[in-house]
């Protein structure tokens, strides 16, 4: 080798040496380069918990090896500012993929990503009595009847009256929410003995229309037909929260609230200041259907499923980017799911199919 050619060299490795050097160190202190912007940024990364475990995170398109000590996790560092796409795989499961901005000094995280399987397995329900769909209606301690409450007792005991002019009711934590015929929200004792007025302003109350009181987590909730109002301890008043609604189920944890029209369904927090990820006005659209619902029940905290006349939907609730959402073809004219053994009930004509465990 030359001494020109030695030369050539020590100054080309120099050069690279000026190039790369400074690169390394920014991206040690979590810094890059944006080549399309040709600017330095600061980097940002993605946090993901999946089960089952074992599943294979891609993000962009590149299989990621930096699973963390539980097999569940992965997290990715050193990620430019901008879109990425985020997709968790599993042989014989639904793939789960989601598209998100990470930003500068911050990390997005995944934390409760369900896979399902493509072919859940359902099985006949030998035991009829076992089955959701034949079980007695539960008895409620009221009744209402010409705007008057009763306590519900066997025909033969005289009924006495608890509450007059009365339109609905709720019982909760050992006493009756409800509302009067005068338009005005009261709390009583279990004996009907009034211990204060919720409300300050009245609404016009219509005894054709129908009411249903709901209260959950101590919020209140009054469904006039179709129109959701809400209490607002604020304003000591019922203020419109949406419509039309017609059924409202509260999470497993309490903090949340599914409610439903004929063709869409929405999410809702009850506590604020458990809002994570952010949802804008507190009110979210998770899916839009072509089907009429039939019914809706919590998987989990963070999975609903959704009975539609031709097929069963599994929605996530995390509204960032796009909602994901698997499909499920049955025939059935009724679902039911159970947190206990968390597993869904089928009516398939006269027959329950019950599935596999769907969650853990």
């Amino acid at each position: 080798m030359t001494k020109k050619s030695r030369l050539i060299i020590i100054i080309a490795c120099a050069l690279l040496f000026l190039i790369i050097t400074p690169y390394i160190i920014l991206y040690s202190l979590g810094y890059g380069v944006n080549f399309k912007t040709l600017k330095i940024v600061a980097t940002g990364g993605i946090y993901v918990r999946a089960l089952p475990s074992d599943t294979d995170v891609f993000i962009d398109g590149k299989l990621t090896n930096t699973k963390g000590i539980f097999s569940q996790t992965v997290f990715v560092q050193n990620l430019l500012p901008e879109s990425h796409t985020i997709s968790i795989k599993k042989d014989d499961y639904f793939e789960y993929q989601k598209t998100l901005d990470v930003q500068e000094r911050s990390v997005i995280k995944l934390e409760h990503v369900q896979l399902f399987k493509k072919n859940i397995g359902f099985e006949l329900l030998t035991d009829a009595t076992k089955s959701p769909f034949n079980q007695p209606e539960p008895k409620d301690l009221y009744i209402i009847k010409n705007n008057n409450l009763y306590v519900a007792v066997l025909p033969t005991v005289p009924a006495t009256v608890v509450i007059k002019n009365i339109v609905a009711y709720k019982v909760s934590d050992n006493n009756i929410i409800w509302l009067g015929l005068d338009g005005f929200l009261y709390r009583s004792d279990l004996q009907g003995k009034i211990i204060e007025q919720l409300t300050q302003t009245s609404i016009k109350v219509n005894k054709k229309n129908t009411h249903t009181m709901y209260v959950l987590n101590k919020d209140i909730f009054l469904k006039e037909n179709s129109v959701l109002m809400k209490f607002s301890i604020a304003t000591k008043s019922f203020e419109v929260f949406s419509s039309p609604v017609t059924n409202i189920k509260l999470s497993p944890d309490g903090k949340k609230i599914a409610f439903y029209s004929d063709y869409q369904i929405f999410l809702s927090y009850l506590d604020l200041n458990t809002i994570d990820p952010p949802l804008p006005g507190n009110k979210a659209l998770l899916n839009d259907f072509t089907e009429k619902i039939t019914d809706a029940y919590w998987l989990n905290d963070d999975y609903i499923v959704v009975g539609l006349p031709n097929k069963i939907v599994i929605t996530e609730i995390d509204v960032r980017g796009n909602v994901n959402s698997i499909e499920l073809p049955q025939t059935f004219s009724l679902i039911s799911f159970n947190q206990q053994d968390k597993k869904l009930y089928i009516l398939n004509e006269k027959n329950t199919l019950v599935s596999e465990r769907l969650v853990p």
